[in-house]
């Protein structure tokens, strides 16, 4: 069985004039409130379908209406090549391509007025600076195989992992569900913890909210108001009788002035709509828009915090990034894992305990979680840790299986992590340390060890094998066998 590929229609398969291009003046005399309510639609449509191929036929179809013959006939002289090839498909539409534009139009931003429809010059430019980003983001990831052969395992890894980490988590469709019930827990353990439930005030204050439903009502109400197929609008018009509505909008909208173009697009993720006029509002990307349900509270209340000067134990809190340490120790393990997998195995028999039991009665060097089933032992470890933007596109096999190995196996310092922390375990469980509070033969059980993340970028192929590799080797150096686990 072979790869399947996608094959992005990029500027050099369409035109020939890519390096004299100069994408602002494709763009410049097009209304900028037109071209992101267009690029808008269509990743509207996208959201939850964009690896499906007829839909592609549809989107490009929907595109190229106007277009001149010409780039008709080379469009389906590609297509037709593609098509021809085994295990290949190809690609118009995508999240990264169409978010490096969103990026470049608001950064070049006029202030033409919009119009009801672009002209067909008008169409074709703004088609061909669409797929001059495709060619820029598709060139970078080429370049990564530029000279390589694959003739082992290691080969295909330092292949697939640059070119696949940088837009991962892009390109993925994120379902709002998850992230609404993770937002839910975490702002009822803000409600019963006296520290955060001084944060949450902070941050409603910010948002002139007074209650945190309404923070997810109104992000809700927004999100959860369309999905027809080929009619999704990203669009929304607030008449002036709904003030709380607008005012949440605002919270959401690009301040253009502000604006930074980053490789991991974090102006876009942090308000991830525009505003095209006092009441109509365009969704740039609806996964930001999820990701502002839970993982962008995390970073807003991070920024919030840090604005305000909170303190933390007496402490004021240095840097948003201070106060993600500070997320990942009250809340991530204790007021979400443990709640979610309590909650989950409730009604089973299973012998559990969290990490806040067992490290009462071991001291330390406790797993996150211990279920046992019968002779079937789990244990979790829970990591809440991300992976940079500057990392994630360095397109650099090295840094990229460094930086895994301190976020999974051991940091800087030398601390165990992740896969350490659970070979750590399963020696503690072999030696009869977990008697302590589970009295059973530990001889005859069989151990599943299961890392639990939140990062996206963990999803790719190939972290798994490199992690069970570093896994198989910590148990032989330690001399225990593979039968145990």
């Amino acid at each position: 069985m072979g790869f399947q590929t996608s094959v992005s229609i990029a500027y050099k398969d369409i035109f020939t004039d890519f390096d004299q291009v100069n994408v602002t003046e494709l763009t410049a005399d097009i209304p900028t409130r037109n071209s992101l309510e267009i690029l808008g639609y269509f990743l509207a449509q996208l959201h939850t379908i964009e690896r499906d191929p007829t839909k592609q036929i549809e989107f490009l179809k929907m595109w190229i209406g106007r277009l001149p013959n010409d780039v008709h006939k080379e469009l389906y002289d590609f297509i037709s090549r593609v098509s021809s090839q085994p295990n290949a498909d190809y690609n118009f539409l995508n999240n990264v391509s169409a978010l490096l534009l969103i990026e470049h139009l608001i950064e070049n931003r006029n202030e033409l007025e919009p119009v009801k429809d672009l002209t067909p010059l008008q169409e074709l430019k703004l088609f061909k600076a669409y797929l001059y980003f495709t060619q820029i983001w598709t060139d970078r990831q080429l370049s990564v195989f530029s000279g390589k052969k694959v003739n082992t395992e290691k080969d295909l890894l330092e292949l697939l992992l640059p070119v696949q980490l940088p837009y991962q988590e892009v390109l993925e469709f994120k379902d709002f569900r998850l992230q609404f019930l993770k937002a839910v827990y975490f702002f009822k353990f803000c409600e019963q913890n006296p520290q955060f439930s001084n944060y949450l005030d902070i941050f409603l204050k910010d948002y002139n909210l007074k209650l945190w439903h309404n923070y997810l009502v109104n992000l809700l109400s927004i999100y959860v108001r369309k999905f027809e197929r080929l009619k999704t609008p990203s669009v929304i018009n607030v008449p002036d009788e709904f003030p709380d509505i607008i005012g949440f909008l605002e919270t959401l909208c690009i301040e253009p002035n502000d604006f930074k173009v980053s490789d991991d697009f974090l102006s876009l993720r942090n308000k991830p709509v525009f505003r095209l006029s006092k009441n109509d509002f365009v969704f740039l990307n609806l996964n930001f828009l999820v990701d502002k349900i839970y993982q962008g509270i995390q970073f807003d209340f991070a920024k919030i915090l840090f604005k305000y000067s909170a303190t933390y134990n007496g402490k004021i809190i240095k840097s948003p990034v201070a106060f993600m340490s500070i997320f990942g120790d009250e809340f991530s393990e204790c007021g979400l894992f443990y709640s979610v997998m309590d909650y989950v195995f409730e009604k089973s028999n299973y012998v559990r305990f969290n990490g806040q039991t067992m490290k009462g009665i071991l001291g330390d060097g406790e797993p996150d979680y211990y279920i046992r089933d019968k002779a079937k032992v789990y244990i979790f470890e829970f990591k809440n840790v991300y992976i940079s933007a500057q990392i994630k596109h360095s397109y650099d096999y090295t840094k990229i299986e460094e930086e895994f190995f301190k976020k999974l196996v051991a940091n800087e310092k030398g601390e165990a992590k992740g896969v350490t922390q659970l070979v750590n375990t399963i020696e503690k469980i072999r030696n009869d340390e977990f008697k302590k509070f589970d009295n059973y033969d530990f001889n005859s059980v069989r151990i599943y060890p299961v890392i639990v993340y939140v990062d996206f970028s963990f999803n790719i192929a190939g972290i798994n094998h490199i992690l069970n590799k570093e896994f198989r080797k910590q148990l032989l150096d330690r001399k225990i066998p593979r039968t145990d686990c």
